[in-house]
């Protein structure tokens, strides 16, 4: 069976958070940044009745931001990993600044899904060793 998972995205699930957190810290864009705060700009939301669209173009306006400055960053991939791994039991609200090229609530949708899998993976693997018991 050939696998359609990209050879850096196998390599970079399969590390450890340590050394993940080692390479992100060593080599990131955001690492000796003159401007610390970039990655950490002001989150768009609905402010009392403004129209969804301003919202929206607000958000769109945040990701190009992610995008951007994460744009060369060697160890994107590793950052986004890292995030998702560090973010996946905290509430929504925790969840803040830019991290591999994403926008906090991209991260949040990504996490929701793995939850999601993981549940699915989970109640498949309990079907499946109860029906090899009977």
């Amino acid at each position: 069976m050939l696998s359609i998972i990209p050879p850096l995205i196998t390599a970079v699930t399969a590390a450890s958070t340590p050394t993940l957190s080692r390479r992100v810290l060593g080599v990131g864009a955001c690492v000796g940044s003159a401007d610390p705060d970039a990655w950490f700009p002001s989150e768009p939301s609905p402010n009392g009745g403004e129209p969804t669209e301003a919202v929206m173009a607000r958000r769109a306006e945040y990701e190009a931001t992610a995008r951007r400055l994460c744009r060369d960053c060697p160890v994107r991939a590793e950052c986004l990993e890292l995030a998702l791994r560090e973010e996946y039991d905290l509430p929504r609200t925790w969840f803040h600044g830019i991290r591999g090229g994403t926008a906090p609530w991209k991260r949040q949708s990504m996490v929701y899904n793995r939850r999601r899998t993981a549940r699915r993976m989970a109640a498949r693997q309990l079907t499946e060793d109860s029906g090899a018991v009977a």
